[in-house]
């Protein structure tokens, strides 16, 4: 059996959905189960709704819940399904199920998270079932199974955590089933429900981690995650068109790039297949013959399939923040202290420096930074320096390459590097440079790398 997810790109419109069928039917000898978002951008178009039901502006409320509720019976129509009457009730039945929440949301004293989460819910509902509907008229059984009755979650609206034992022996009971009568469950990413019988969401990466979820509590072959991108490529092609495709890469890889900015899968949602060893495979559903990434075990991939650099990826928009004080020198628990106030106002590091006085740290969020300086500035100096960017080199065999930094700065004679982290990582070396410089620096980063030559069994040509 195999999992695949559709994003929002791949059932946008009747002709994507057409092209997600053609998909499904290479697959229908490994068993497939189908997860899929809502139509692209709906879940903005819902967002937005909630705001405006909270602001008791029911006149705009109307006007959305009209566009939402077009927008799916045009692609009821233009999939010529507008003949199957259950299927346009889904859908309208649905924009008044919308209206009703959106009226509770307006009449609350303050926004409840579980009705968000109810409305949010809302845009996978209708693209499973006008999916399924789609599968089941051209001869491939397709059959609506709905994600409520699988997957249990705790009671943390907008990002629910499941229970895999129960929600284990739910999958297995309602969907083995209808597979082992050779039917196509199309079943909706994002949603699940808590013990209290409320719907709740998955947070970010949510249908991702259905798919991931569904592959390991069953025990499948692989994850397949389709999308508009073509795998994971070895640089962002919008700084280097000629960023190549990569074929095969480690979970450890994904992960580390992922939480460097690159597209990937969100490092959440890979952890039940990783914990499985279930290779997930990134492909595009509008070009299915490029092929795409396997992402994998390390223990899964040969030796002479590992290189000293995969890919290249960055972050935007940090701010360094460095505080000095004489009063680290042989210090007990001064670090302690530091962490202590950016953990209380929620701001996360990304990169740490230290010396015999001083550290800098980069962060994302300056929603507090005039709290964080004010606490520091209490016992330490502060600076703060802003407009920077991370740069992360990724690979298996980094750490193991001698002379590998002296490599990669000696590309950067001109540069001002702020920062550099090595250590904490074996598979990955990222340093800190101003906004300015940062295209110019991944370019000849990815030219020394890539440029010349590269292995044909690890990366392809990205067309």
């Amino acid at each position: 059996m195999v999992v695949m997810k559709f994003g929002g790109t791949s059932v946008a419109d009747a002709a994507a959905m057409r092209r997600v069928a053609e998909i499904v039917k290479t697959r229908i000898d490994k068993k497939p189960i189908v997860v899929v978002s809502a139509v692209g951008g709906l879940t903005d178009n819902l967002v937005a709704l909630s705001k405006e039901a909270k602001n008791r502006n029911m006149t705009k409320v109307q006007e959305v819940v009209n566009v939402v509720t077009e927008r799916h019976l045009k692609i009821v129509r233009d999939l010529g399904l507008d003949k199957n009457g259950s299927l346009v009730n889904v859908v309208t039945e649905t924009a008044e199920q919308l209206k009703k929440v959106c009226t509770t949301i307006s009449e609350a004293e303050s926004m409840q998270k579980a009705l968000v989460d109810e409305l949010l819910s809302t845009g996978e509902y209708l693209s499973s079932h006008i999916m399924a509907a789609y599968l089941d008229s051209v001869g491939m059984n397709g059959v609506w199974a709905d994600a409520r009755e699988i997957l249990v979650t705790d009671s943390v609206y907008g990002s629910a955590k499941p229970n895999i034992g129960e929600s284990t022996e739910k999958a297995k009971a309602k969907l083995l089933p209808l597979v082992s009568d050779n039917k196509v469950p199309v079943i909706q990413g994002f949603i699940g429900r808590d013990k209290n019988g409320k719907i709740t969401t998955l947070g970010r990466g949510g249908s991702d981690y259905t798919a991931s979820l569904i592959g390991a509590m069953l025990d499948m072959e692989a994850v397949e995650i389709w999308s508009d991108v073509s795998g994971v490529l070895t640089a962002d092609p919008s700084l280097v068109p000629e960023a190549k495709r990569i074929l095969l890469m480690s979970f450890q890889e994904a992960a580390e790039l992922a939480y460097f900015g690159a597209k990937v899968l969100h490092p959440a949602t890979m952890h039940p297949a990783v914990d499985k060893g279930i290779p997930i495979y990134v492909l595009n559903s509008i070009y299915p013959e490029q092929g795409g990434t396997k992402i994998a075990l390390s223990s899964d991939i040969a030796e002479d399939k590992i290189c000293v650099v995969k890919s290249i990826a960055y972050k935007e928009g940090l701010t360094v923040v460095t505080v000095n004080s004489t009063r680290m020198l042989m210090a007990h628990g001064f670090m302690a202290s530091i962490f202590q106030i950016f953990e209380k106002y929620n701001t996360s590091v990304d990169l740490v420096a230290t010396s015999e006085v001083s550290v800098s740290v980069t962060i994302d969020n300056t929603e507090h930074l005039e709290e964080i300086k004010k606490e520091i500035s209490a016992f330490a100096t502060v600076g703060v320096v802003s407009n920077k960017a991370i740069v992360c080199l990724v690979g298996q065999h980094l750490k193991r390459t001698s002379g590998m930094p002296a490599r990669i700065f000696g590309l950067l004679g001109d540069v001002r590097i702020h920062l550099i982290s090595q250590g904490a990582s074996e598979i990955n070396i990222s340093f800190v440079i101003d906004e300015v410089d940062l295209k110019r620096v991944i370019q000849r980063l990815h030219d020394h790398f890539f440029g010349n030559s590269y292995d044909v069994e690890i990366f392809a040509e990205n067309n």
